[in-house]
Order: C-alpha cells, then sequence, then structure tokens
C-alpha cells in the first residue's frame, strides 16, 4: 500500500479506495504487493496480509505519536476537549469559525482529515480480501472454515470502519470492492443503506468468525463482532437482538470480566502506577508513592509482560510489544491525556505570587516529577463532567471507586513543585518539595488550566518508556484493548434501557460498579430518572480514553430520532424525512447533550494564551465537513459535502442501497443501482 500524500489539487480521497487522477500516488488502485492477485492470494496466508495491513493502520487511531484519532473522536463528546493552546484556529475549538471544509489542520488541533481518509485507506485493504477471497483453492469450498473467517473478519473490519464514516460524516461514499480504473463520478448514499449493508456481513460474520482461543493475540475474535453487531442492531431498533447477542458474548466462557477473584489468583499484590525510582539509574524519586495495591482496574492495565495479551477480559487487543521487530511506535497515550506539568506559556507558577515557574522544565534526567508522572501535553482535557460530575454520585464524591481512587487517578496534588530555582530564592524555597496549589493567598498560579492543569484516569495510560528519550517518559509501548468485556454489559444496559427494562439497566451497570468497588449502586428508579444518561456516565467512568465516544452519543442520536421515546432532558426527536445526516444537523441529542455536560462549549469557555479563540458549536457540528481538496476532482457527478458546510447548497439526493447477500465478493453498489456501467 502507497503511503498518503498531503495534496491540495483537484483530487477525490475515498483515499486508497478508488482513483481519480493517475499522478496522484495516494489514490492508485494497486495490489498490496507488486505480484498479480492470482499469485499473491494463494492461500489463507498471502490473504492475511490485506487483514494485517488494515490492522496495522488501525493502530495508528489508538497510539499514533502524541495525538491518536481515537482522543481527538472523545475530544468530541461530552467527555474532553482539543485542548492544544497554541493552535488558534483549530477546527474542534470555535467550531463556529474554523470547522470548515478548508481547514487542513490534521494534529492534536483535529483529526477530521484523518478520520475521513484513513477509513477508506483501511476499507480497501479489507476490500481486497472480499474481492479475491475465492483465489486460493479452498479445502472446504464455500464451506472451508478458513476461508470464512477470514471472509468473516474483513466484514467485521469494515463495518467498524463504516460505523466511523456514518457516525462522523453523515451520507458517505460506498465502497464495496477495490475500484480497478480512474474514475470521477462517485455519489453519496444515504446512511441508512450502508448500516443494513453492515448488518447483513455482520451476521455472517458472527456465524463463522473464531473464538479468541482459535486465533493469535491481536486479531478481533467472533465476540467482538458481536458487539459491533449489537450497536449496529439498535441503529435499526432491534433491541431484543441487541441484548440476545450481548449476553452471548457475556455467557461465553471465552471471556469474563476481571474481578478481585483475578487478582487474588495472580498473586500480584501492587502495581506501578508512575515511576518511584529513575529509570535510568535507579535514584528514588520524591514526592507521592506510585507503588499502589493491586486492584481489579489498575491490574487490567498492567504493562508489564503480556498481562493484557492474557487478561480474560479482553474481546480485541491491539499488541505492541517493546523491543520486538515489527512492533509499533510508543503509544504516548500518556502524552496526550495528561495535563502539562512543565509548559512555560502561563502553565505551573510556584507560591505565593504565582510569578516563578513551579516544576523544572529541563527535560533531562534531572526533572523529577517528569520522569516520576511522565511529560503530559493536555491534548485531551476532561470536561468538569468527566472529571467531577460523574464521581459525585447520590451526594459522595466517591474516591473509593478503584477508577477514581488517589493513586489509579491522578490528582494535582500529588505532583510536587521541583523546580531547583525555588531553593535559591528565600520566598519560594519552602514550597519546594509540597504539593501543587492552584491558588495561593488569591493568587492564582496556572493561568492555562485548560492545558496544565487537570486529573485523569493515568492507571489506563501509563506505559513506562525504556526504548528512547527516556528522559521525557512520554509513554512506552504498550498493548491496547479495542474491545473488553466490560463494554458487553455497557451496550446490553443500553439495548434493555431502549426496551424500558430499567431494572436490566440498573443489574448490568452494577456488575461494573461492583467490581470497580464504588459506594453505591443504581436502582432501577434511578434509571428511570436518568435514562439514557446513566449508560453515558458509567460508559465515562469505565471507558475514558478507550471509545469513540462522540460516535456513541450521535448513534444514539439516531436512536432517540427514530423511536421519538422521551429522552431525560424532557425532549423528544424526529426524523424529517429519510435523510438522517440532513435531520439531526438541525436537532439531535448530541447537540443538546454537549450543551448540558461540556461546560467548554455551553460558556464558550476563552483560552488564556489567546484570549479570541473560544470553544464554540452548533447543531451541524454533530457532523463533521469533509475536506474540500477531497471532493472537488469528482467531476463527473456531486459527490456531497456535510450538511451545513461550505459546499452543502450544491448536494444532490444521496443514493439508496440495494443490500447484497454476505458469503462472496460485492457488486460495486452504483454498477447494482445502474448509476455507472
Amino acid at each position: 500500500m502507497k503511503k498518503m500524500k498531503n495534496t491540495t489539487g483537484l483530487v477525490v480521497i475515498f483515499l486508497l479506495a478508488f482513483t481519480i487522477s493517475c499522478n496522484e500516488d495516494f489514490l492508485q488502485q494497486e495490489p498490496l504487493s507488486s505480484l498479480n492477485p492470482q499469485n499473491t492470494f494463494i492461500d489463507a496466508g498471502g490473504l492475511q496480509t490485506s487483514i494485517d495491513a488494515a490492522l496495522r493502520a488501525f493502530s495508528n487511531q489508538q497510539w499514533n505519536r502524541d495525538y491518536n484519532d481515537m482522543a481527538f473522536n472523545q475530544n468530541m463528546s461530552e467527555a474532553s476537549v482539543v485542548s492544544c493552546t497554541d493552535k488558534p484556529d483549530a477546527p474542534a475549538v470555535d467550531m463556529d469559525l474554523y470547522a470548515t471544509p478548508l481547514n487542513d489542520r490534521n494534529n492534536d488541533a483535529g483529526r477530521m482529515r484523518s478520520f475521513y481518509a484513513n477509513n477508506y485507506a483501511m476499507i480497501k485493504s479489507v476490500n481486497t480480501v472480499i474481492d479475491n477471497i475465492d483465489i486460493p483453492d479452498w479445502a472446504g469450498g464455500d464451506n472451508d472454515t478458513d476461508r470464512n473467517h477470514l471472509l468473516g473478519t474483513a466484514y467485521f473490519l469494515r463495518a467498524f470502519f463504516y460505523l466511523q464514516l456514518t457516525m462522523d460524516f453523515g451520507n458517505v461514499g460506498f465502497l464495496l470492492n477495490v475500484v480497478s480504473e480512474a474514475r470521477q463520478d462517485f455519489k453519496a448514499f444515504y446512511m441508512q443503506g450502508i448500516w443494513d449493508q453492515m448488518i447483513t456481513d455482520l451476521e455472517y460474520a458472527v456465524q463463522h468468525m473464531k473464538k479468541r482461543s482459535q486465533i493469535p493475540v491481536g486479531q478481533p475474535s467472533v465476540d467482538a463482532a458481536r458487539l459491533l453487531l449489537a450497536k449496529y442492531y439498535m441503529l435499526n431498533q432491534r433491541f431484543a437482538d441487541a441484548e440476545a447477542l450481548m449476553t452471548t458474548v457475556i455467557n461465553d466462557p471465552e471471556s469474563h470480566l476481571f474481578t478481585q477473584a483475578d487478582v487474588d489468583a495472580s498473586r500480584v499484590t501492587t502495581v506501578m502506577v508512575g515511576n518511584n525510582y529513575n529509570p535510568d539509574n535507579g535514584e528514588l524519586l520524591d514526592g507521592f508513592d506510585c507503588e499502589q495495591p493491586a486492584d481489579p482496574c489498575n491490574l487490567l492495565f498492567l504493562n508489564a509482560g503480556a498481562q493484557k495479551a492474557n487478561n480474560p477480559e479482553g474481546l480485541w487487543l491491539l499488541v505492541n510489544t517493546p523491543f520486538v521487530d515489527g512492533s509499533q511506535r510508543r503509544s504516548q497515550r500518556m502524552r496526550c491525556y495528561g495535563p502539562n506539568l512543565v509548559s512555560t506559556n502561563k502553565g505551573i507558577k510556584a507560591p505565593p505570587t504565582g510569578t516563578v515557574t513551579g516544576e523544572n522544565i529541563v527535560q533531562d534526567l534531572t526533572s523529577k516529577q517528569m520522569l516520576k508522572w511522565g511529560r503530559g501535553q493536555g491534548f485531551a482535557r476532561p470536561t468538569n463532567y468527566a472529571q467531577y460530575e460523574i464521581w459525585n454520585f447520590k451526594g459522595k464524591n466517591d474516591q473509593q471507586d478503584y477508577r477514581h481512587k488517589r493513586g489509579n487517578y491522578l490528582y494535582m496534588d500529588m505532583v510536587i513543585y521541583d523546580n531547583p530555582d525555588l531553593l535559591a530564592n528565600p520566598a519560594t524555597k519552602d514550597f519546594y518539595g509540597k504539593p501543587l496549589r492552584l491558588w495561593y493567598d488569591g493568587n492564582l498560579l496556572c493561568e492555562d488550566s485548560i492545558r496544565c492543569w487537570h486529573g485523569y484516569p493515568i492507571y489506563k495510560m501509563w506505559a513506562p518508556n525504556f526504548e528512547d528519550q527516556v528522559k521525557r517518559q512520554d509513554g512506552g509501548d504498550q498493548d491496547i484493548y479495542v474491545m473488553r468485556e466490560a463494554e458487553a454489559y455497557l451496550v446490553r444496559a443500553e439495548a434493555r434501557f431502549w426496551q424500558n427494562n430499567n431494572a436490566g439497566v440498573a443489574e448490568d451497570l452494577n456488575v461494573i460498579r461492583q467490581r470497580a468497588n464504588a459506594i453505591d449502586m443504581y436502582t432501577a428508579s434511578d434509571i428511570q430518572t436518568e435514562g439514557i444518561g446513566a449508560i453515558l456516565d458509567e460508559r465515562c467512568r469505565e471507558l475514558f480514553g478507550e471509545e469513540y465516544r462522540h460516535d456513541e452519543l450521535v448513534r444514539m442520536s439516531v436512536i432517540f430520532a427514530k423511536t421519538g421515546k422521551t429522552c431525560y432532558n424532557g425532549k423528544t426527536y424526529t426524523l424529517d424525512g429519510k435523510d438522517i445526516e440532513k435531520s439531526l444537523s438541525a436537532s439531535s441529542f448530541y447537540y443538546d447533550r454537549q450543551m448540558e455536560k461540556n461546560n467548554f462549549f455551553r460558556e464558550n469557555v476563552p483560552w488564556s494564551t489567546y484570549p479570541t479563540t473560544k470553544y464554540t458549536m452548533s447543531p451541524k457540528h454533530i457532523f463533521w465537513p469533509v475536506y474540500e481538496p477531497y471532493l472537488i476532482g469528482n467531476v463527473g457527478a456531486t459527490l456531497n459535502q456535510t450538511t451545513g458546510y461550505d459546499g452543502s447548497e450544491n448536494n444532490i439526493e444521496p443514493l439508496t442501497h440495494i443490500v447484497q447477500p454476505a458469503g462472496k465478493p460485492n457488486i460495486d453498489p452504483m454498477k447494482a443501482l445502474g448509476e455507472i456501467e
């Protein structure tokens, strides 16, 4: 697969999925090797290379230098926000001004372009498998176990990527094959038809994909396909079917929720969440003791050895082993999610007046708090909702909950002042080695509190770095859960909610809460009052930094609009005709939830670094703009821009897909409709 170039010419993206121009490398339709497919895909191993190409590309959504796509997706929810306070044109901050089809930012300021381009690149890889599935001479023919597992896996991954595309951009171009010739005539399809095809494909996948114990670590299992299918079923209001699928996953002996019994059986007594010792020379680092008693939450995320790879909770895991050839880059998740302790731009200052930098900002082996807690950059700032409100449950600030317990969760007063310059100043020397403070005697000691002052669940993100840039401790290699058993309980709780089974919802949420040692449990009455909000709150407690939360909110918005069910906010939502994108761009649960829970967007919070930059959002921002250079080369037809953005006034009616049977290569959806020859 060729590497994508950043281009600004007349190109259609559907990146690496279809082509329009011979001189754009990233739009060339070529096999994954220079060999003819008839020679390349002669057996299961040959086809597996295309699956692995998709998985390797997908790993960049999970760990991509210091700001991954998944973090951006969460930043477009009510749980966290983009907080790179040195980029005032960030498309995901002042969205009314900068979320435009011409904003080419694609870094810590926003990853909209990545979600569009990279998903199509990964779809090309799995379409390659589907197109060529019958080149090998399968021993069992169409009933061959290996054939159907590979085909089911390709269907699963394709459905995973199309769910992201439709949740992020609405009606989109729909490719079911690798396009073998240059084209400039693509059109968007209604998302409903895309979902219907993905359901048909996933139903095949859950019949044929293998169990976790039958496949290499890092490959998705049949239970992962069941979990994804349950989300698709709920989009089509098949709530009982979704619940049944999750019951199957929960009862499957292949996996189970990791509990205190598993901790006891492991004989692990403590877990390091941070560094107590300098990783270079073994020197004891002053301050908070990072060695925490082992519990089912911090041990679940321990990176030592093959703990995650062997943990019974994982349904789908991305593997990244340090020092092993072929591993991905260091995850640097702590760099993304951790506060920027050493910013020199309106960052942490020391008492009494806040005029002296509080932390040792020299990035070397003397920067002891950086070595202890890592080099955070504060790219995913939790909202007040995620940092405070969800933990104040039934009138109690729950620090008994393992997910919020000091040591598992980083509180800013666990960090101490360590700038050696403080010792030379009589006014500041007594504060050296003392816990950080936000205020002192009426003086604000950190102006950029958006980026530099917040807590987060460090137990999930911590991965010591022993390979390179050890002095920075900004993240090491780590295996990452994509799907795990806890989410099966949360998805079943949601399926039960849509069926008005409040007692069942409370039961599933409490399984998660009991494992986490939470103080209080939900009752059916709580669910009656809080509705879907209770499920979203527990998802945020359990899956912060793990879920594509924007997409989950959009998916729930579709269901509210389809069902007309009254939301806990007293509102009902509807669809105006068959264009779901257009309806939700005018009014949605997603937007109302953002205005209710996301204090940054609700209050138009400004940056201290650029006071004219503030968080703004409008209803259309439920979906994101497509980068215009990805569209304007499609001169043979109109490829729609997302509703409400410049260029969408020229949109045409999307096509309605005709569902094709699973189990064999697909026909081009536009050809099936007679749109092309």
